[in-house]
């Protein structure tokens, strides 16, 4: 058996003494290789289980912290990028909050040219706006928030007073709604959106040919 006074495990650099007595005599410690990214406590009844799965008989290797933090993050990685422009074919938009329909369905349909999944939705074919006006609201960070939402722009509006174009990247909200103002630039419109997001596909494009 590999029981000693600290309640460690003989054979494993890794592990550090229980601090509760008790705890002690149930465990031979706790393994901080075996526990990242978890908090997790290791039966080692007279077994170095760090180093051996007993059921698979295969040698353990402790997690590289690295590797991890990398798995995390392409986990989290942004997805594909997809534009939403919704507009309306009976109604032009307001003065609070103008936007050129006519100019802004060219850049969407450049947009796509540019590859990127991008559409254009009548909102005077559909029947309810509040689930996408919701997601209009509630997805961007309250760091870009849209106008949707103040005064002026409810769901009354939207697509319609205020024709509105909605980013998302690989979710099901979206991460930029548009017009909405910036600290900057003022209000960001969304022919001014469109514009950005084909000069950043064009760069992108560019960039991915010289490398």
């Amino acid at each position: 058996m590999h029981y000693n006074d600290k309640s460690l495990c003989v054979r494993c650099t890794h592990l550090r003494p229980a601090l509760d007595p008790n705890i002690q005599k149930a465990y031979l410690g706790k393994c901080v290789k075996r526990e990242f990214p978890f908090t997790l406590s290791l039966t080692l009844q007279g077994w170095t289980e760090c180093e051996v799965f007993q059921d698979s008989g295969k040698a353990y290797v402790p997690p590289d912290p690295a590797a991890a933090t990398a798995a995390a993050t392409a986990k989290s990685a942004k997805g594909a990028k997809r534009v939403e422009f919704y507009y309306s074919s009976k109604q032009k938009s307001g003065e609070l909050f103008p936007c050129d329909n006519h100019k802004a369905l060219e850049l969407v349909t450049a947009l796509k040219g540019a590859g990127v999944d991008a559409k254009a939705i009548d909102v005077a074919e559909l029947k309810d706006r509040f689930p996408i006006y919701h997601k209009s609201v509630s997805g961007p960070d309250a760091t870009v928030r849209p106008v949707f939402g103040a005064k002026g722009a409810l769901v009354e509006d939207f697509g319609t007073s205020v024709p509105a174009l909605l980013v998302f990247e690989g979710d099901r909200y979206p991460t930029f709604a548009f017009p909405r103002s910036d600290a900057k630039r003022g209000t960001i419109r969304v022919e001014q959106a469109l514009e950005d997001l084909i000069a950043e596909t064009q760069g992108a494009a560019v960039g991915a040919a010289h490398d």
